[in-house]
């Protein structure tokens, strides 16, 4: 188990467990983000601060620094 921030672009990931702040995992959970969910990382910033993640048919562009609680399998 690893944090989604040291995935791999184009390569899908099932979330284990969000751990964080509440508001954060929260706001993870009213985006659709929890765990049991496949996400894919589809593109990272060049400095990657910022990672472009799809999950349930949506895109999303999420700071990597909150996807270091988003542990996956």
């Amino acid at each position: 188990m690893h944090s989604l921030r040291e995935g791999k672009v184009n390569k899908s990931y099932k979330i284990i467990e969000i751990v964080g702040e509440e508001k954060v995992v929260r706001r993870f959970f009213e985006l659709g983000i929890f765990a049991g969910q496949n996400i894919v990382i589809l593109n990272k910033s060049p400095l990657k601060k910022v990672f472009l993640v799809e999950i349930r048919g949506y895109v999303l562009s999420i700071k990597s620094t909150l996807l270091g609680g988003v542990m996956v399998a």
